[in-house]
């Protein structure tokens, strides 16, 4: 922990060195030999500032406001230590405190507990998944509190830069998902700022936003130019600016997973595409002959491959061909450049179900344009099969549950806890949207258990109790046939696995069960735990929760567990736990 002292009184000094000494807290002090004072929020950032009720002539409330402004610029909250100027917390000390939830009073007596509780908040929060941060530019202050309004429920930091060279500076030491920024700054303008952003960074994928009051086409054309990935006016509302943001972190998710192999037995045509699909984010492959990109294809599985027809070993067109008898690799999109541009050469492409056809040399950025189109469409295809598949599936699941009107709606409840798990666990979009899949379609295989059994009201046989078992692998076996929720077929086949290895139907244990599988798990035994049935009363949430806390190791996943308990009993502790886990 770090605590930065703004003070000017040498007894306060000698005080507060022995304390933190004490305590084994990292701390600084601002002196007035040091010139005019400012508030020292560089790098690291203080854990905490410790005021004191005045400093240069300075009153505490404009130190409190530097303090809170410099806090903001570097998108924490940061808790602020007032030293009381009376030794114990009495009324008249307590009626100089400024107001706020970040403010402490301490004095001699407390202030080794508050460090010692602040240095505990501190440890949570860095045990605690990173919040994705994004960087926004402008140097005003209206725009940021909105940008920070709209963008904070979904769980993003938003950091500040008056200007580009700070936002330059920030972006080199810092991992933003993406760049908000105005385009009139002091100094250099947000498009020269998003042109040295693109220049300065040619192996990253990192999405700018310009944000502006002119709707003027010519305007938007130049912000384009510059390297803008977007455009957007300054009467956005919170909802647009949210679902922007979304839009782009979704793409450039989707392109640290989209794989290309690029194949041609030039290496100068290999660099200049590998350089170029870098640049756009995507993840790239690259082999010099037909033979070396098929055992690439095999291992890696890409998206698409881009390939040269005139190679050794094995040409274009074979490659094609052995890819298409390939199951796993048959409906890969396969880009063809060649310098052969007869009508014949390009029938021939179609007739192997090439995609594009480039005939050399070819532009560039015009193959890169042309590769992105294809992923975009290929996965708004998927996205569009998984709507259909889902909802069907949905729609088959809200059948099931009607039958049995203690079990209606547990599929939502479960898929609903599963999804605030998994954020506070940290997991990508990527893990999210799979696990939400899984929730969603955990108990499709009960469609196949009779009804007698699965709506007997009374406790099971051991020969009943089997064939619920069963309905793991009846939801897999449904699901099977569709290609696209192949990687969804585990969370449906493992989710009643136990970690200490005595669940169904495989008997795997520990973190051989996936970590979607353990999620259910939990919030499955959760609801089920939580809700009438014919036989029992739902439990109290306490009772629950102490079931989930004494099986954790055994039946359930402990890392998983601990989340769930923290979860859940985080949102009852009141308004203390609310205050510790602000973020801006």
């Amino acid at each position: 922990m770090f605590v930065v002292n703004i003070i000017d009184i040498v007894f306060y000094r000698a005080f507060l060195s022995k304390v933190y000494l004490t305590a084994g807290v990292e701390y600084a002090f601002a002196f007035p030999e040091e010139g005019q004072v400012d508030v020292p929020l560089g790098e690291p950032v203080p854990d905490a500032v410790l005021l004191q009720d005045s400093y240069m002539g300075l009153e505490c409330a404009q130190l409190v406001a530097r303090v809170r402004a410099a806090a903001q610029e570097a998108g924490r909250t940061i808790p602020i230590l007032y030293l009381l100027p009376f030794e114990e917390c009495g009324s008249q000390g307590m009626a100089a405190v400024p107001d706020g939830r970040d403010i402490h009073p301490v004095n001699r007596r407390n202030l080794a507990a508050v460090l010692q509780e602040l240095k505990e908040l501190a440890q949570s929060r860095a045990n605690r998944p990173a919040a994705r941060e994004i960087l926004f530019v402008d140097a005003g202050r209206t725009l940021l509190h909105v940008v920070r309004a709209a963008l904070s429920p979904s769980g993003f930091r938003v950091v500040a830069a008056r200007n580009a060279e700070q936002a330059l500076g920030l972006c080199g030491r810092r991992d933003f998902e993406l760049v908000l920024t105005s385009v009139f700054l002091p100094g250099l303008s947000g498009l020269d700022l998003c042109r040295r952003l693109k220049e300065e960074n040619p192996g990253r994928y990192l999405p700018v936003v310009i944000l502006s009051s002119s709707d003027d086409p010519l305007d938007m054309e130049t912000a384009f130019s510059c390297g803008a990935d977007d455009y957007l006016l300054k009467s956005f509302t919170p909802e647009m600016l949210a679902s922007k943001v979304s839009e782009h972190l979704d793409l450039v998710e989707r392109k640290r997973h989209n794989k290309i192999l690029v194949v041609d037995d030039a290496k100068l045509i290999r660099e200049l595409l590998r350089h170029s699909f870098i640049k756009s984010g995507l993840f790239v492959l690259t082999a010099q002959n037909g033979r070396e990109a098929l055992e690439l294809a095999r291992e890696h599985k890409p998206d698409v491959v881009v390939t040269d027809i005139e190679m050794p070993e094995m040409d274009g067109y074979a490659l094609c061909e052995k890819l298409r008898d390939e199951p796993e690799l048959r409906h890969t999109l396969v880009v063809i450049m060649s310098a052969r541009g007869r009508q014949s050469d390009i029938l021939r492409g179609e007739r192997l179900g090439v995609s594009r056809y480039f005939v050399k040399p070819f532009d560039v950025e015009k193959m890169q344009l042309v590769v992105e189109q294809l992923l975009a469409e290929s996965y708004r295809h998927v996205k569009k099969e998984h709507e259909h598949v889902l909802a069907s599936m949905s729609a088959l699941i809200t059948a099931l549950e009607a039958r049995d009107e203690y079990t209606k709606g547990h599929t939502a409840r479960v898929s609903r806890m599963v999804m605030r798990l998994g954020r506070a666990m940290g997991l990508d979009d990527k893990a999210l949207r799979e696990i939400e899949i899984g929730a969603n379609l955990h108990d499709i295989g009960k469609i196949g258990v009779r009804d007698a059994v699965l709506l007997k009201p009374g406790r099971l046989t051991p020969e009943e109790y089997a064939k619920i078992q069963e309905h793991a692998v009846i939801g897999a076996e449904i699901l099977r046939p569709i290609v696209s929720l192949v990687p969804i077929l585990p969370l449906i086949l493992l989710h009643h696995e136990r970690w200490d290895g005595r669940g169904y139907p495989t008997a795997i244990m520990g973190e051989d069960i996936p970590l979607g599988a353990r999620m259910i798990a939990i919030a499955d035994a959760f609801d089920a735990m939580t809700t009438d049935r014919p036989y029992r009363r739902g439990m109290p949430l306490d009772a629950a929760l102490s079931i989930i806390e004494e099986e954790a190791g055994r039946q359930f996943c402990p890392t998983c567990a601990a989340a769930f308990l923290r979860m859940l009993r985080g949102e009852t502790c009141g308004q203390a736990t609310e205050e510790a886990e602000s973020i801006p």
